[in-house]
Order: structure tokens, then C-alpha cells, then sequence
């Protein structure tokens, strides 16, 4: 057996291969995300993660926890670097700083996962062992969802985007699949190491598996209208030149031309990516007036991104109908760095380092509802970073029948970055059961069907239109009810349970 084999080397050695076992684990983990997408390595990376702890004290499985966080987030993460660097004209030496203290933030929640697990493991009870690690780590995601403005990127959950357990996202939301991921790694585990306890852990697999057979079986929406044809628009405009004053015209006709191409008259709709027209809208109304009298004649309604001030105070990065009833969804949820300069008070030093256009806004605030098109379809509009919160995009149903993410994904470079967002849509249309037009300035854009399908792609780096159609639908799914409240309460439930109950029989031994 690999684990009584290892505890018989001598104990420098042991712990060294332990902790390059942890290290590697978590280097390995991101690519069980987009594009790779290979879900069963995010099984195996947190199994052997939960096999390296089991003998350890609290201190050495925390240290654990945080060399898999440091390879898991350093790769994962990475792309931070491009966006301060490449596009953000931070310097390198600051580029790398920042995105360095990042990761290091970030490791604090798989150390911290492990060390409580360590403080609060039962003596011979594997399977609530299993249960806490489990529970501990998505409340921990939960919380790495809500500090700080929350980010919630590259979570455990949605590495299952494309297997199996994603059927039941639709019922307890990425971090019940989180919940559910970590629980079949900790359980591999008891079913390798652990022959006492090896028939629970078959059977509890085994309702696990049985229950992907069920949910997929139920559908919580219907389709509602008429299908919906939308062309998706992908300029292709390099970061570099897209807030380029003397390109705005240039950049302005490239849409107009793109959108004017065959095809249009059995259109519906037509997705812009965010700031598209970089610039304030009412700079450029005028220039566009004969375009949107033109798709105001055809009933074509033209959603684009751009920005709005207000008055002479604030500005929003915000979603525009360009005809039509001129509707306006102003972003929300806003991103570190990129469009506001979190602890101004502390990293106002750095804000001179780092130039990236249109960085100071404000949130929008009020109701988040719909945009309705001239034929009456409800279309919930997220900017860029807003489609992660799946909680927070919840605002937007049951009314919502489609949904439309615009989003600039150039900040990215060629990272993996693009397609790991393009995972998290996947997602919010799992989730929802509806489907999702997604449209970026460099890619990759795409059309989702509400199982999570791709049924259309621009691919990253191209330019390109894309003409889909889509079903809208209506109906709420559990998870559009109740939010992630259930799996918080049923992970922190009995977390408190373990610390509460009498620990008479509990001991500071391995669990098995």
C-alpha cells in the first residue's frame, strides 16, 4: 500500500516527498478546467491531497494545504500577471509582486481546510471525516466568494462542468458541486485505504452515482415563445487599440459592417461585446443614428457594451439597447484592479503604476431586472466578471427567458483564462436551465444551450460573426430558488456538529 510504504522511509525524506506530492497535486489541478477539461484529475489532485494528511498534526497538514494552494492558484491564477503587466502597463517587477501576494492570499483557503480538518478529525470514523473535509472546504469557497468582493474563480465545482455531477447543478449550484467533488475524493480514498469501512463508502458512491441518473431525468423549465435568432459579433480588436481615440471610428464601422453582413434579415438579435464602443455613448449616438433607424426598420434589436456617465460624476460600464426602447443595465459587481483599486488606502502607491483605461467607476445599483426586445423577450444582461456570481444572477429570473454576458476577455492574453470564463457560463446556464449568449472582444465568444451545451463558438484570437438560435425558456430551477444556501448551511451545520458533539472518544491519531 502506497500510504504504509511511504510512512516506512526515514522522516526527512517522507516529509519532502510529501510535500512535493502537495505541491504537484495542485500544479496539476488546473487542468481539470478549460480548455483541457480533464474533470477526473480534480478527483485525484484533492484524493491525494486528503491522503497526504491523514497522519499529520495540525501545523504540518496546514503546510500541506498551502504548497497545494500555491501550485493550484500559480497556475491557475496566473493570467493576473498578463492583465497587470501586458495590458495594465504595470511594470514587471510590480506585475509580478501583485500577482504573487494574490496566490499568497488565496493559499490561506486550502491551508486553512487542512488545518482545521487536522484540529477536528474524530478517531475512527472515516466517513465524517470524509464529511468534514468536504463541508470545510466549500464554506471555505463560499467565504473565498464574499471577502474582499469575492473571487470565486477556478472553483472545485466547476471542473465538473463537463462530467457527470454536473447534472446536479441545477439543484445546489457550483459549490454543491464543489461539495460533492471533494466528497468522492475523500471517499476514494477510504475505498483504497480503509477495508473496515470500504462497503459504506461503496454504498455511498453508489447513491451518488445513481442519483446523476435521476436528475438528469428533471427538467425545471420549458420552452416559452418563439425561438430566437442572435448573431454574435467578435471584433477582434487588439487590447493594445481598443481605447485608441483615433481608432474609435475605425472600430465603430468594423461593428456596424460585421453586423450588416448576410443573414441579418433572419436575425433577432445582436450581441456587441463589452465596450465595444469605448467611449461614452453619447459621444457616438449621433454617429450611429442611421445604423439603429436602420435596425429599428428590420425589428433587429443591437445589445451593446459601452460607457455612461453620469452627469458629471459617475461612470458605468454598461449594456446598452441600442434601439428599441434604448434600455440600460449598468455593471454591478465590479473587478479588483481592472475597473476599481481595492484598499485604495493601502495600494493607492501602485494605482500610479498601473494604467488601464476606464478604471475608476462606480457600481450600478437598483433593481437588476431584464431588458425586453422589441418582439417581448426578456433578456438578462451580466458584464464580463458578473456571470462567476451565480448568486447574484439569480436577481434576473424567473423574468430572464434568455441570457447575455458581454465581456472583454483581451485582459487575458492567450492564458487559459478565456475558456475558464467561458466554463463558469456553462455553468450559470446549467444552473438555470436557460440558455446563454456569451460575446468577448478577442474570444471566445459562444452560444450555451440551457443543458450547458456549446452549440456555437468563435474561437479566441479571431475575428468573426456567429449565427445561432437559441429557445428561451421559462421556470425556476431549485437552485434559482434557494440560492447557495443550503449547501452553506448543511456544510457549516455540521461543521458545527463535529465541533460541538462531546469528544470523549476523540483522539489525536489518524483517522485510519
Amino acid at each position: 500500500m502506497l500510504d504504509r510504504n511511504v510512512s516506512q522511509l526515514p522522516a526527512l525524506p517522507r516529509k519532502i516527498l510529501g510535500w512535493a506530492l502537495a505541491l504537484c497535486s495542485g500544479l496539476v489541478l488546473p487542468l481539470a478546467f478549460a480548455p483541457t477539461d480533464w474533470w477526473p484529475l480534480a478527483i485525484g489532485c484533492v484524493a491525494l491531497l486528503y491522503l497526504l494528511i491523514q497522519h499529520c498534526e495540525p501545523r504540518q497538514a496546514c503546510f500541506l494545504g498551502w504548497l497545494f494552494g500555491l501550485g493550484y492558484f500559480g497556475l491557475g491564477v496566473h493570467w493576473i500577471y498578463f492583465s497587470l503587466h501586458l495590458f495594465g502597463a504595470a511594470i514587471a517587477p510590480l506585475a509580478a509582486l501583485l500577482t504573487l501576494v494574490f496566490v499568497l492570499v488565496m493559499t490561506v483557503f486550502p491551508a486553512a481546510c487542512c488545518l482545521l480538518w487536522a484540529k477536528l478529525k474524530w478517531q475512527d470514523s472515516p466517513l465524517l471525516n470524509v464529511l468534514l473535509f468536504a463541508s470545510l472546504w466549500v464554506v471555505l469557497e463560499l467565504l473565498r466568494g464574499k471577502i474582499m468582493n469575492g473571487f470565486p474563480w477556478i472553483l472545485i465545482g466547476y471542473s465538473q462542468t463537463t462530467g457527470p455531477l454536473s447534472e446536479h447543478a441545477r439543484f445546489v449550484g457550483v459549490y454543491g458541486l464543489s461539495f460533492l467533488s471533494v466528497l468522492a475524493s475523500c471517499l476514494l480514498i477510504v475505498l483504497l485505504f480503509n477495508s473496515a469501512k470500504r462497503i459504506h463508502a461503496y454504498v455511498i458512491v453508489a447513491m451518488l452515482l445513481l442519483s446523476v441518473f435521476v436528475v438528469k431525468a428533471i427538467r425545471y423549465s420549458e420552452p416559452v415563445g418563439e425561438p430566437q435568432a442572435v448573431r454574435l459579433v467578435q471584433g477582434n480588436i487588439p487590447q493594445e487599440m481598443k481605447f485608441s481615440q483615433e481608432r474609435l471610428q475605425r472600430s465603430l464601422n468594423l461593428y456596424v459592417q460585421m453586423t450588416l453582413e448576410p443573414g441579418l434579415d433572419e436575425t433577432d438579435l445582436v450581441v456587441w461585446p463589452e465596450t465595444a464602443i469605448p467611449t461614452y455613448y453619447h459621444h457616438v449616438e449621433n454617429a450611429l443614428s442611421n445604423f439603429t433607424n436602420d435596425m429599428d426598420a428590420r425589428q433587429v434589436d443591437v445589445l451593446s457594451g459601452v460607457f455612461q456617465k453620469d452627469g458629471e460624476a459617475e461612470v458605468y460600464n454598461a449594456v446598452r439597447q441600442l434601439g428599441g426602447a434604448k434600455a440600460i443595465y449598468r455593471k454591478r459587481h465590479l473587478v479588483p484592479f481592472g475597473e476599481y483599486m481595492p484598499l485604495r488606502s493601502v495600494l493607492d502607491f501602485a494605482a500610479k503604476y498601473i494604467d488601464i483605461p476606464m478604471s475608476d467607476l462606480a457600481a450600478g445599483t437598483g433593481p437588476h431586472v431584464p431588458l425586453t426586445m422589441q418582439n417581448g423577450t426578456a433578456v438578462g444582461v451580466s458584464i464580463c466578471y458578473e456571470d462567476v456570481y451565480g448568486e447574484e444572477m439569480r436577481a434576473l429570473l424567473p423574468a430572464a427567458q434568455l441570457l447575455v454576458n458581454v465581456s472583454n476577455d483581451a485582459w487575458f492574453g492567450s492564458s487559459a483564462a478565456p475558456h475558464q470564463h467561458e466554463q463558469k457560463a456553462r455553468m450559470r446556464a446549467l444552473e438555470f436551465e436557460r440558455p446563454l449568449i456569451r460575446v468577448t472582444n478577442t474570444g471566445v465568444s459562444s452560444a450555451i444551450d440551457h443543458q450547458g451545451n456549446i452549440i456555437g463558438r468563435i474561437a479566441h484570437d479571431e475575428k468573426g460573426i456567429l449565427d445561432v438560435t437559441v429557445q428561451p425558456r421559462t421556470g425556476l430551477t431549485p437552485y434559482a430558488r434557494t440560492g447557495n444556501w443550503p449547501v452553506f448551511l448543511f456544510a457549516a451545520g455540521l461543521i458545527s456538529l463535529m465541533i460541538t458533539v462531546p469528544r470523549l472518544t476523540r483522539q489525536r491519531k489518524p483517522a485510519f
